[in-house]
């Protein structure tokens, strides 16, 4: 008889790293003002980028003693910046990476970010950048994984960190992986009925899509070997209407959600006693809310822009990387969990740079979406369309209903939601019902916001 080469003890234990889930704030503070210090040095000494960026502000490493230095006088920096050296640099230096802080002989891996509009941009991965990993660990431990759960993996591994980052978690936790790359959604769901995972991974999205697939197929999966289900890239598993659908059709009690942050890796994951937001993995990141128009920091519990410094990134840096992610930012707390990491109720509640103004009112796409699932016969498939009519910009929603609700009782829909529009919103929103199927599904992000104004009136979101 063999013994597993891991202390078996262990698994009783309540936290991944307690050591980091519990540390208390004013350590943590403590702990994250030294860290930005060596960076910034770091970041100085080694990259053109970060050097040209500092000098033009005025500053050199050793000026940052304080946190106000670091929020006053530290420059921001942001995608277009990172975009600009990447093209600058191109496939003809010995470091081709926007801010590439170690030469080619170190890094491991090349990932690209995954938005849906704009050029990607092209990231490096090293050894070190691997320990990142373990936000995932942190999440799956607290919802009940242990060493020998098995997890499958539903998607094509593509040159996107988000899903390799879970394989590298997998392998800390010492589970087996099985990958579903390359396969349909039939054979998929036919190879866990097979294979008897413990856990699956995969965007909301298709999760729900594996569902409704199943159902063709005459299969309950709620049946199966699953326990446990995880993933990230939308916010739909932050979301009680598709939480709740994916739990009863899966007949799971357990779903863990990832936050992340296409050049700064996964930021935040969700702890297993309050589900519907995300702990921000503190021993890897330092985030903090500012003023999305005058970049000051904003007050504990009020919305702003998060704000992301990643330590873990030593092959390329990020340094008070601006996300476009509107938070609500919570240090102070207590929910059950035991950890000590700042909280973020809802994760990401919208984009500075991705959002229209509705007779005055910002619109982001997640408070539609939350909405929608209030509206009695409407499912969590949707898209939203914003155009421009005689000066006016004009939100429109089309969504699928329910399954086995008539098209005599669509209209009912539509008045439903018009009505929750005008009493949280107070605007008109234009509604269209769709039968069952009639939008596209996707394997990796969805894509739902169409903006068809004049391309000088769009903010994209570029990731």
């Amino acid at each position: 008889m063999t013994r597993p080469f891991y202390n078996q003890h262990l698994a009783e234990r309540r936290y991944w790293d307690e050591y980091w889930q519990t540390m208390p704030r004013e350590r943590l503070d403590e702990v994250h003002l030294r860290k930005i210090q060596k960076l910034i040095k770091f970041a100085y000494d080694n990259t053109p980028f970060y050097r040209r960026l500092y000098e033009g502000a005025g500053i050199r490493p050793e000026d940052i003693g304080t946190w106000e230095d670091f929020y006053r006088r530290v420059p921001f920096t942001d995608k277009p910046a990172f975009m600009a050296e990447q093209e600058r640099r191109g496939g003809f230096e010995t470091r081709p990476y926007a801010a590439q802080a170690l030469e080619m002989e170190h890094v491991l891996h090349s990932f690209q970010t995954s938005g849906t509009t704009g050029v990607p941009l092209r990231e490096v991965y090293t050894r070190y950048d691997e320990n990142f990993a373990d936000i995932w660990c942190a999440g799956w431990w607290d919802m009940g994984v242990r060493p020998g759960d098995s997890f499958y993996f539903c998607f094509t591994f593509g040159p996107w960190i988000a899903f390799w980052a879970a394989y590298w978690a997998c392998r800390h936790m010492n589970c087996t992986v099985y990958s579903g790359a390359g396969l349909s959604t039939e054979d998929r769901i036919r190879h866990i009925l097979t294979l008897r995972p413990t856990t699956v991974v995969g965007t909301p999205t298709y999760l729900l899509h594996m569902l409704q697939v199943a159902k063709d197929m005459g299969i309950d999966l709620s049946g199966s070997s699953v326990k446990y289900l995880t993933g990230a890239g939308e916010p739909g598993l932050n979301l009680p209407a598709s939480r709740r659908a994916l739990a009863e059709g899966w007949g799971v009690d357990h779903i863990c959600d990832a936050y992340g942050v296409g050049e700064a890796g996964f930021v935040g994951i969700e702890c297993g006693v309050h589900p519907g937001g995300t702990h921000i993995f503190e021993k890897h990141h330092h985030n903090y809310s500012a003023d999305p128009e005058t970049g000051e920091p904003v007050p504990e519990g009020q919305v702003g822009e998060n704000i992301v410094t990643a330590y873990h990134r030593a092959g390329q840096l990020f340094i008070k990387y601006r996300t476009h992610d509107l938070v609500e930012r919570h240090e102070h707390f207590d929910h059950g969990c035991g950890w000590t990491w700042a909280y973020y109720p809802g994760t990401v509640l919208g984009r500075s740079d991705y959002m229209a103004t509705i007779r005055g009112v910002n619109v982001y796409p997640t408070a539609v979406e939350s909405l929608l699932s209030q509206v009695a016969g409407a499912s969590h498939h949707y898209e939203l369309h914003i155009t421009r009519v005689e000066g006016m910009d004009r939100l429109a929603v089309k969504l699928e209903a329910h399954e086995n609700i008539p098209q005599s009782d669509y209209p009912s829909i539509v008045e439903r939601a018009h009505q929750a529009y005008r009493t949280a919103m107070g605007i008109n929103v234009e509604v269209e019902v769709l039968s069952p199927g009639s939008l596209p599904r996707y394997e990796l992000k969805s894509k739902r916001f169409f903006d068809h104004r004049p391309q000088e009136l769009r903010r994209k979101l570029e990731r």
